[in-house]
């Protein structure tokens, strides 16, 4: 049986059609998500974050509160059982507690700094596309609401990382991270607020 040329060339034409579309689909879910989020230059709240790890029973639970400043970058205050303080910027992670300098990892010294920044920040101030390139996507949209999920494309991350899976509605509410030896983190956001300009009080903390 012969194949035209015609009808070959229609097959050809709609299986990339099909393909070059599955892209788009997805990037058309991130915008559509980005655009209900509230997204503006300061954004801070309170958390609660219950840490299940694969060989204790009994789950760890920590209280605190964080700040989003988009051009410079997160504050994440632990404020129970324990008080540390992780700043993160594009550059470096901070980490301080009791009066002193716990941690520090800058992205010239640690290449693996950069990574990290790009997960933490794509997750606590809604940079979807960030996190787009480093990890395959899905989810959905009914609604007010809306649900993501992550899957790392690199098998080096991938040892760490199993799933991210993101929830909200005009906030990020909800973020559960499992990691690929079986420890799952849930993180509940609440309390949030929206600033339109930067306070010169909360410009100095990033200083």
């Amino acid at each position: 049986m012969k194949t035209s040329p015609s009808w070959f060339a229609k097959c050809l034409f709609a299986a990339l059609t099909l393909c070059l579309a599955l892209p788009s689909q997805a990037a058309d879910l991130l915008a559509e998500v980005r655009a209900r989020l509230v997204l503006t230059p300061v954004t801070q709240g309170e958390f609660q974050q219950t840490r299940q790890l694969a060989r204790i029973k009994k789950p760890l639970i920590s209280t605190g509160r964080f700040l989003v400043v988009r051009d410079a970058g997160v504050i994440w205050e632990n404020l129970a059982p324990i008080e540390q303080t992780m700043r993160l910027t594009k550059n470096e992670i901070l980490q301080t507690g009791d009066g002193g300098t716990l941690m520090r990892l800058s992205t010239d010294k640690e290449p693996v700094v950069g990574i990290i920044n790009d997960i933490l920040f794509g997750v606590l101030a809604g940079e979807f596309e960030t996190l787009a390139r480093r990890f395959t996507y899905d989810g959905k949209v009914e609604g007010d609401t809306w649900r993501l999920g992550f899957k790392p494309r690199d098998a080096n991350l991938a040892r760490l990382i199993e799933t991210l899976s993101l929830a909200g509605g005009r906030d990020i509410e909800q973020v559960e991270i499992r990691s690929a030896a079986g420890d799952v983190t849930r993180i509940e956001f609440k309390a949030q607020t929206h600033a339109n300009e930067v306070s010169a009080e909360i410009r100095k903390r990033f200083e």
